[in-house]
């Protein structure tokens, strides 16, 4: 039988580990980072040896996808909220092991609340941007975060999640997107992130112009 999640936290607590970065689910202990949460290889064995059937994942990937979710909690999830994880299946999981930690970080409830978790990967905002692009429309930034909308995976390849679970996620449906995402990783290195930063400009320039937002 698998322990409890708050009696891991507690031993995880008295070896010295800093709680608020890492993920802990009944069967796994998961480093957001390794700096901060000063886990150890040394810390590592003393909870093998009292939890020997639950893991410690020390995922570079899963640090890296973290690290890019945190910029973008730290700067639109606020103390105390309550928040609703608004996906289903797979990305309704990976989204509440990337929040767990703001339980104690930021001390959020995780259930119901007015603060909408949405699954959006930065994929799928260069996805609907090149759907825009394609039917004519302006433009937009769709996977703007707010204090009640908010997508933590909005600078996170698909790719990084994809290595993490070992799972398959579709970003768009389009086959034409497809073709466009396919011909922009092959041919212009860091797109990804270079096409974010031009949306967020876009979207910048049509907020303090009170130009039509996004719906999405």
């Amino acid at each position: 039988m698998l322990p409890e999640r708050s009696e891991l936290l507690s031993f995880l607590s008295e070896l010295g580990v800093d709680t608020r970065f890492v993920s802990v689910t009944p069967g796994e202990v998961l480093i957001n980072n390794l700096r901060f949460s000063r886990f150890s290889r040394r810390r590592e064995e003393l909870f093998r040896e009292r939890f020997p059937d639950v893991d410690v994942v020390r995922s570079k990937v899963f640090q890296k996808i973290c690290s890019r979710a945190s910029r973008v909690l730290s700067s639109n999830l606020r103390p105390r909220s309550e928040v609703r994880i608004d996906a289903e299946g797979e990305m309704a999981t990976v989204l509440h092991i990337i929040l767990e930690p703001y339980t104690r970080k930021y001390g959020i409830g995780i259930g119901e609340g007015d603060v909408r978790v949405l699954p959006g990967t930065l994929d799928h905002s260069i996805a609907a941007a090149i759907e825009d692009m394609l039917s004519g429309e302006r433009i937009g930034y769709h996977l703007r975060s707010t204090p009640l909308q908010i997508y933590p995976l909005s600078g996170v390849p698909a790719e990084w999640i994809e290595a993490w679970r070992g799972t398959r996620i579709e970003v768009t449906g389009n086959p034409l997107v497809k073709e466009f995402l396919e011909f922009f990783d092959g041919n212009i290195p860091q797109f990804r992130d270079k096409m974010k930063r031009s949306l967020e400009y876009l979207g910048e320039l049509a907020e303090a112009g009170g130009g039509p937002q996004s719906p999405y």
